[in-house]
Parts: C-alpha cells; sequence; structure tokens
C-alpha cells in the first residue's frame, strides 16, 4: 500500500510538472477571433483587416503565464519605423517597444495602420466586403499572434489590438463607418410649404487611398418638389441641377471649395446627387472626423399624402465601382386629409346629403376660430379639394361643397386633402334646401403620430362624430309649421263655411218639418 501511494505520489507530481511547463499554443495553432462593430452599428459594405504584427507563445499556468513574441517578417519594417527602432532590433527589443507604449497604445495603433495603408501592405486576413447587415463577424483559421483590426473607410483611423489565442477572442471596433443623418425643420406641412431638409456628415479619414468616393444621394416622393431656396424659387426650364449649401460648424475652415449645386434625374427631377468626393479629399489635412452639414429645399405638392418622407443615402468607398450603400436615413413630413360625410339625421338607411357648404378656418393662438382668414383651397376635376399652395391665388376659394354620392366609394362626399397637424374649424356656411343650418362651428383637431407608424395620426372633433377618420355631420329637418295668411289660414277658412253651411242647411230642414 506504502508503496502504491508512493507511485500515485510521483504521477501526480509528473502530471503538476507537465502543466507547469506545457506551451498552452504556438505559432500555427488555429483559433478564432470574433469582431464586434462599435455600439452594435451594422457592419455591412464594410471590409475588416487584420494584421498580425507578432507570432506568439504562451507557456505557464493561468496564475503565471509567459509570453514569446516574434515579430512577423512582413510587417517588420513598417513596425520599425512607427517605433523609431533599427529594423535589425531583435524580437524582443520590438515587443518592448511596443509594451513602452502603453500609455499611447491607441495611436501606436494608429499610425501603424496609416504606416501600413500608406505603403499598400496586404493584410494577413481579411472578412473582404461583408454583404449581410451583421453587428458581429467571426475570423476562423487564425494563427495565434497579436493582432491589428483595421475596417476600411471609417469616418477615423481607429484601430485595435488583440492577442489571438486558444481562448474566446473578441474585439469591439473603435470606429464605424460613415454615415449621414437626414432631417427637416417641419414635422408635419401644408401643400405649398417649403421645407428645407438637411444632411449631416463628417469628413473620412482616406489615409492611404489613392482615390475615394464621397456622394450624397436623395430620393424625393412624388408629394415633393426640389426647390431652389427657402421662398420656394423653381427650377428654371430644362434644369439638371439645384442649389445646395455644403458648410462647416463654426471656427473650421473650409480648405476646398465646396460644391454649390447637386446633379438631378429621374422622373419630375426627384433624384439627386451631390458628389462630395473631391472636397472631402481635400479636407483630410485639418478637417478629418470634423462636421459638415448639406442644406438644400423642396416644395410640397398636391400629391402629398400622410406618409409622406424622403430619403438620402451615403455611397462611399475607395474603389469606383465597389463602393458601400448606407441604410436610408429619412426625413418624415406627413400631411392630412379632412374627409367629411353629410348626412341626414336619423335617416335609415343613411341618406347623403349634396349642396352642403362649407368653409375651413385655421385655430388662432388662442385656440378660437378666425373667420377673417378662411383656408384657401383648389378643386380637382374629380371633385376633391386641397389647400391652395398659393393662397391668394385666383382659383382658390374658400367655399366647398359636399356632392351627392360617395367619392370613390371612401365613406366621405367632401374631401380636404394637404392640412398640417392642428385645430381647425369646419363652418356650415349654408344648409341643403330643406334643412337647418348647423349653428356652431365644429372643432376638429389633427394629432400627429406619436409612433413609427405615420398612419397612426388621429382625428377628434367637438360637435357629431367621427367614423374611420371621417367626421359625419348631421343635418336635421321637420314638418311644416302654421303661418298667418298662408295655406293654414285658408284650410280654416274653407272649414269655417262648410260649419256655415251645414248649419244653415239643417236650419232650412227644421222650418220645413213645422211648416
Amino acid at each position: 500500500m506504502k508503496r502504491m501511494k508512493k507511485i500515485m505520489a510521483l504521477m501526480l507530481a509528473a502530471i503538476m510538472m507537465m502543466a507547469m511547463s506545457v506551451t498552452a499554443f504556438a505559432a500555427g495553432t488555429t483559433c478564432s477571433l470574433t469582431v464586434n462593430a462599435k455600439g452594435g452599428q451594422d457592419l455591412k459594405g464594410q471590409t475588416i483587416n487584420l494584421y498580425k504584427l507578432f507570432d506568439v507563445t504562451e507557456s505557464g499556468t493561468t496564475e503565471s503565464k509567459n509570453y514569446a513574441y516574434t515579430v512577423n517578417t512582413q510587417y517588420k519594417a513598417a513596425l520599425a519605423n512607427v517605433l523609431s527602432i533599427p529594423e535589425t532590433s531583435k524580437d524582443e527589443e520590438f515587443a518592448k517597444a511596443v509594451a513602452d507604449k502603453t500609455a499611447t497604445i491607441q495611436q501606436f495603433a494608429n499610425d501603424f495602420t496609416a504606416k501600413a495603408l500608406t505603403d499598400n501592405l496586404g493584410a494577413t486576413k481579411t472578412s473582404e466586403k461583408i454583404a449581410e447587415s451583421k453587428t458581429s463577424y467571426e475570423f476562423t483559421g487564425l494563427d495565434a499572434g497579436y493582432y491589428l483590426v483595421y475596417v476600411t473607410g471609417g469616418k477615423e483611423i481607429q484601430s485595435s489590438l488583440v492577442t489571438v489565442d486558444e481562448t474566446t477572442n473578441t474585439v469591439n471596433l473603435k470606429t464605424e463607418a460613415p454615415s449621414i443623418e437626414k432631417t427637416a425643420d417641419k414635422t408635419t406641412v401644408n401643400i405649398g410649404d417649403v421645407v428645407t431638409y438637411t444632411v449631416k456628415g463628417s469628413i473620412p479619414d482616406t489615409t492611404g487611398y489613392a482615390q475615394y468616393v464621397y456622394k450624397i444621394h436623395d430620393e424625393l416622393s412624388t408629394g415633393l418638389d426640389f426647390v431652389n431656396d427657402a421662398t420656394g424659387t423653381a427650377l428654371g426650364e430644362g434644369a439638371t441641377t439645384v442649389n445646395v449649401k455644403v458648410a462647416f460648424g463654426e471656427g473650421v475652415t473650409d480648405a476646398g471649395t465646396a460644391p454649390a449645386t447637386a446633379t438631378l434625374s429621374g422622373e419630375g427631377n426627384r433624384q439627386m446627387v451631390l458628389d462630395l468626393s473631391e472636397w472631402v479629399r481635400t479636407n483630410q489635412a485639418n478637417n478629418k472626423g470634423k462636421e459638415f452639414t448639406v442644406t438644400y429645399y423642396a416644395k410640397v405638392n398636391k400629391a402629398a399624402v400622410v406618409t409622406e418622407k424622403n430619403k438620402a443615402q451615403l455611397e462611399y468607398g475607395n474603389k469606383p465601382g465597389e463602393t458601400t450603400t448606407t441604410t436610408p436615413s429619412e426625413a418624415k413630413t406627413p400631411t392630412y386629409p379632412l374627409d367629411i360625410l353629410k348626412v341626414k339625421k336619423d335617416s335609415t338607411p343613411e341618406e347623403i346629403l349634396a349642396d352642403a357648404h362649407f368653409t375651413l378656418y385655421a385655430s388662432t393662438t388662442e385656440g378660437a376660430i378666425d373667420e377673417s382668414k378662411p383656408i384657401k383651397v383648389t378643386k380637382d376635376a374629380e371633385g376633391k379639394y386641397s389647400y391652395a399652395a398659393d393662397q391668394n391665388a385666383a382659383d382658390a376659394t374658400d367655399d366647398m361643397v359636399t356632392v351627392e354620392s360617395k367619392i370613390d366609394g371612401q365613406g366621405y362626399n367632401l374631401h380636404i386633402n394637404g392640412l398640417a397637424a392642428g385645430t381647425y374649424y369646419l363652418k356650415e356656411t349654408k344648409a341643403p334646401e330643406g334643412y337647418n343650418k348647423l349653428t356652431d362651428a365644429i372643432k376638429v383637431t389633427i394629432t400627429k403620430s406619436t409612433t413609427a407608424n405615420e398612419n397612426d395620426w388621429t382625428l377628434t372633433v367637438d360637435k357629431g362624430t367621427v367614423d374611420g377618420k371621417i367626421v359625419k355631420v348631421e343635418n336635421s329637418t321637420g314638418s311644416l309649421l302654421p303661418s298667418t295668411g298662408g295655406r293654414g289660414a285658408i284650410a280654416f277658412a274653407v272649414i269655417a263655411a262648410l260649419l256655415v253651411f251645414g248649419v244653415a242647411v239643417s236650419f232650412i230642414r227644421d222650418k220645413r218639418k213645422e211648416a
């Protein structure tokens, strides 16, 4: 038994010694690395490049490990240049030079990336252009080593450094892809309003690229038309460009001349392309990462609808023909209809009333009707009304009339399009023949959707009812009341004459009987 215990103790000691001295991994070991986009952003269209700066071997226990680094000869010259040491330095001297930059390790990573791009050094491994939307990408089949992770075409060079071994390896990117954000100065509009659009972007870092594409694409919906300024100046006959303004924020000097126009194309000239490629390159020295804005204008037309919106996208990349287009940034400017169904009160089946006249008023700042400012509308061939783009136009009127049947079978017989969200007053100015006119105006409130679905807008009234966003307005009628000198007096005279005649006949009969 003692002999057995002694053998077991020797075996246990041998196993422990082996564990202490075994190499955890060595160059050539197959490993993996998961790369996560910054803040969960989309990696679609991006290219992730890995540069293995050192081979790494490791030994020892989890509590106490030893690392040995061997410089990758492919990048030795570039590393020596960035670290400011002789290229003939030993491997441990290269490793020490990197370790000494702990306080400025991010700058080292960025400087090496710039050097690699400038010298056109090939990556150890690349994801190629990522075709699908994803927030992370996994590299497999990697050799163990010390890697630099770089995403091409970012807003700025912010590379990451990571040691890859047999354990779970993850790195979170520090940079993000170029992007733009489009906003509008109005959240809801009337027909005829001019909307000012602003696109925000930032100058990307194009270090190491012989060429770079940076284009803003914008496409208006059919309810909008490009115009040249905030007053709504229309494009000239046969125009192929529209005015834009490109500007940096306060305190930033433009190193180049920004374009003043963008190119138009497509049906109705509703597609715009603003090429900022050259301007981006000329602003590299002092303005990398600096934010800029692009301003342009569009006017709301009669085709505008509740779901009115338009989108801007950024096309960028260092290889024409292999560029990336971002997810659209949308600006929503809904406009709303006011639909009215005029019916006879308590009628079964429901009787639609034609020839009821209405005028629409906007609410005053005090929340009351201002009858001195009726809303002018125009009428189309189908009998539908739209908010007049020019409230002073000769063909604009404030008189709207109901028709004898439902328009397009939609449940209303009066339609007004192109109203901004807000409070309005609908006043009946003339009732159909034989019906009583409404005494008071109806207060109508249109409220913009608070969800992502523009169609979740609401319509409320203080009188009458709302059925499926249609205001139902009822008119009442009654039996004829008597009046003096009219048919009522004649009827009474006839009845009285008949009574007198009857009495006379009865009197004569009685006299004859007495005789």
